[in-house]
């Protein structure tokens, strides 16, 4: 998962750093290179925060300006975006969606959650096969 960040330089060393598609998301940096891994942290940290309060998230656009530079969102963030959307999708409750899983709802709730998520790859099978959620794709993209 991707999202792309519009970095335009501001002064000699200064570079304003944009998420188009997530209002507020903004950081900047001293050269591009430290705006870049600004964008990283900031996205992550705009994302997980959306997460705690249990608020919608855009879906990614892909954009091709000569200033947009496509930032990786970290895995456990991903993740926990992507069961989000899937159980919201299939009009589940955290609740529902644990007991198709067999587990506890806070067990599950740790799923949604970026910084206590750590599914084994067992987990991440029964996630796959119980709520329709295809897991393989290309880390690359």
């Amino acid at each position: 998962m991707k999202y792309f960040a519009r970095i335009t330089k501001q002064g000699k060393n200064d570079y304003l750093v944009e998420f188009p598609d997530l209002e507020g998301c903004l950081t900047q940096g001293d050269s591009l290179k430290d705006a870049r891994q600004n964008a990283h942290e900031a996205l992550n940290g705009w994302l997980a925060a959306r997460c705690d309060y249990n608020l919608d998230i855009p879906n990614p656009k892909k954009r091709k300006g000569k200033n947009d530079y496509p930032i990786d969102v970290e895995f456990r963030t991903a993740l926990a975006i992507i069961l989000r959307k899937n159980r919201k999708a299939q009009n589940m409750t955290q609740t529902q969606a644990a007991k198709k899983l067999g587990i506890t709802q806070q067990a599950y709730a740790r799923l949604e959650h970026p910084y206590k998520a750590n599914p084994s790859l067992s987990t991440l099978e029964k996630l796959s096969k119980t709520l329709n959620i295809d897991f393989y794709f290309d880390l690359a993209a």
